[in-house]
């Protein structure tokens, strides 16, 4: 069963893929404007066969970002009929950072900042894995 992992921000959104054992980072989608990032990623679920959708949610789902990401899922949701589920994402991009640590890369480059994005999502799917 091939799942997606989407860890969405306020720029953008890192994705991750799975075949229900090995997590991998997929890519990044900007988020210039919501349909257009929501169509980004139906596109993907269909070019990759996706049978599920992990969504990384705050803790606190009374905040500004719980909003975004709840009106992301219902949109996503009226064109795609796939199951989606949220995974608290508390403390995954602190993990991904720490993970980056020796990477060598610039802390304020936007590529440091897309890899941190990516390898969000592949977190949130292994703790999805990981239940």
């Amino acid at each position: 069963m091939k799942i997606l992992g989407l860890d969405i921000g306020q720029k953008r959104i890192g994705l991750a893929l799975s075949d229900g054992k090995i997590c991998s980072p997929y890519g990044l989608i900007e988020i210039a404007e919501l349909f257009k990032a929501v169509s980004e990623v139906s596109q993907i679920i269909r070019k990759e066969n996706v049978e599920k959708i992990i969504i990384g949610i705050p803790k606190n789902q009374n905040s500004l970002q719980a909003d975004i990401i709840h009106k992301f899922a219902i949109e996503l949701a009226k064109i795609i009929n796939l199951p989606i589920e949220y995974v608290d994402e508390t403390l995954t991009s602190k993990e991904a950072e720490r993970l980056m640590t020796d990477s060598g890369q610039d802390e304020k480059s936007e590529k440091y900042k897309q890899e941190i994005d990516k390898l969000s999502a592949k977190l949130i799917l292994e703790q999805y894995l990981s239940k």
